[in-house]
């Protein structure tokens, strides 16, 4: 018979024994498990590391083994702490390769003999298949005489090198180069080819108004005369400048690139034609042409008196109304030609060029997109100091060499998002309509004389109301341009102007694309800061 009352056995020492023989394994494989985590957390960051330093190395485009390493280590060590890893780098071919190692203490390694553990990562970075298409927009007005015209030319030449450094296909690079100051020079060889007999050998550029049918107020010539014509008449070559364009009908055509349309001549570009100004030296800069007892009226002059100014070009006989160019180069014909008297204007301290029809268009002309880098620094190396400022010029023909509409179609449609469309600008002075105290109240400008009102109805004004008219244009068309698509860089260069510097951060795409240059020795590193926040890179490991 069983014993009903057995003696229970305590067996709660055994899983405490069990524990105890378990618990160092245990510690260990905890222990081991927080130095994987570790591990893997350095791993992650220096990783990140080495991402950071292979892009920063590829950005620099052309630079030796030891600058690539020296590069890589800072960026390392100074934003990610790890100063104490080994860091090598490469940069061929446009692909940059960091490789770095760093040691990390094992908090539980040293139980097995393992105090430490080498981490090591690997990044591969090169360009993203990315297009570039760059307009140069670069202020040659007289105030850039000397240093800061050589310091420009230096700076920007060191941009388009640095960007053909980069290795990119020639399809995928592409600049312009705009030089503005009074005016902008799109090319005489857009212009029409007459020949000695009054034949049209080959016509304009559709663009133009070849005929004169836009509605340009002037002060000399009568309305629908085509300044070509007149040009052939006094033998001069038209230089190639243009003049701004007139709003009509809600069409913007002065701060938008609305397309040229021979059916809407105020869309067309008139040539430009500097009049002959009368005798008063001291008035006028540019008289090249004896008066005859004919001056210029102004503002005041019919389109009688504007006939009867003729007189002082040779006009012979009675006068015409022509139809077009042809007729115009046809009735000149028969007018006796006048000597032009082109010695150097004394007007200005700073201007020595000849007088003339072409007075005021001394500036390189337009270089349209192209992949041939050497276009652009050779015409670089050629630009010289003339003129005043003509911000808003310089902006819409950065814009319309960028896009791909009439007059410059090299620039990929806006459909095509591979395309960074992009406009570097560049001035040392304000907008100046270049005010006279005379009977035209201004230099020949872009938009005529003051008094021909082409400038928001203006016939008389101070010049700090011309010029913040002036101003309130060029926002208007940065602030088109930039909805167009176009992002824009834009650099003050010793222009202490307050409001100046308020437009061009105004015109820029943000605040970091604005640049404020006191000294011209900051031009240099501004383009290079330009050039690395321009290419596009991604990581390829």
């Amino acid at each position: 018979m069983r014993n009903p009352f057995p003696v229970w056995k305590d067996t709660s020492g055994n899983f405490g024994l069990i524990f105890a023989l378990l618990s160092v394994p245990v510690m260990l494989a905890g222990g081991l498990a927080v130095d994987y985590v570790g591990l893997s957390v350095e791993k992650s960051e220096l990783q990140n590391a080495a991402d950071a330093a292979a892009l920063a190395v590829a950005r620099e485009g052309k630079i030796s083994e030891l600058q690539a390493r020296e590069i890589a280590r800072q960026i390392v060590a100074a934003n990610f702490g790890f100063s104490a890893a080994k860091v090598s780098a490469t940069l061929t071919d446009g692909v940059a390769t960091v490789h770095a190692v760093v040691d990390r203490p094992m908090v539980f390694g040293g139980f097995m003999g393992k105090k430490s553990m080498p981490v090591a990562v690997n990044s591969e970075a090169t360009y993203a298949y990315t297009k570039y298409e760059i307009a140069l927009v670069l202020d040659t007005t007289g105030s850039m005489a000397g240093g800061k015209l050589t310091s420009m030319k230096d700076a920007v030449i060191g941009l388009v090198d640095g960007m053909a450094d980069l290795k990119l296909g020639k399809e995928q690079i592409k600049f312009s180069l705009i030089p503005y100051a009074g005016f902008v020079n799109v090319g005489p060889e857009f212009g029409p080819v007459v020949s000695g007999n009054g034949v049209f050998v080959k016509p304009g550029a559709g663009w133009l108004d070849q005929d004169a049918k836009a509605p340009i107020p002037q002060s000399d010539l009568p309305s629908e005369f085509s300044r070509f014509a007149m040009y052939k008449h006094l033998n001069v070559k038209w230089p190639g400048c243009v003049e701004t364009r007139i709003p009509k009908d809600g069409a913007l055509h002065d701060v938008d690139d609305t397309v040229p349309n021979a059916n809407e001549p105020n869309s067309l570009f008139t040539p430009f034609f500097a009049v002959d100004e009368p005798d008063t030296a001291w008035k006028y800069p540019n008289s090249y042409l004896p008066d005859g007892g004919t001056p210029i009226k102004g503002k005041n002059a019919t389109e009688t008196d504007k006939e009867t100014q003729l007189s002082r070009y040779g006009k012979a006989g009675t006068y015409v109304k022509p139809k077009n160019a042809v007729e115009a180069i046809l009735q000149t014909l028969k007018w006796k030609k006048p000597k032009i008297d082109d010695s150097p204007s004394s007007f200005y301290s700073n201007k020595r060029d000849p007088k003339g029809p072409g007075f005021g268009c001394e500036v390189e002309p337009i270089v349209p997109l192209t992949s041939k880098v050497d276009d652009i620094t050779k015409t670089v190396k050629k630009l010289e100091a003339n003129g005043s400022t003509n911000m808003l010029e310089g902006v819409m023909w950065g814009w319309r060499v960028l896009s791909d509409r009439e007059p410059f179609t090299d620039g990929a449609p806006k459909s095509d998002k591979s395309v960074e469309k992009i406009m570097i600008f560049l001035t040392d002075g304000q907008n100046s309509f270049g005010n006279l105290n005379n009977d035209l109240g201004s230099s020949y400008t872009s938009m005529g004389y003051l008094v021909d009102g082409r400038l928001d109805g203006m016939t008389a004004a101070s010049s700090g109301q011309t010029n913040s008219a002036l101003d309130k244009k060029t926002l208007t068309a940065c602030t088109n341009a930039k909805k167009d698509g176009v992002t824009i860089y834009t650099i003050r260069l010793e222009e202490p102007d307050a409001a100046t510097g308020t437009l061009l951060q105004k015109c820029a795409t943000s605040k970091s694309h604005y640049f404020d240059a006191p000294s011209r020795n900051q031009l240099a590193p501004i383009f290079d800061a330009i050039k690395k926040g321009v290419v596009k890179l991604r990581l390829t490991s």
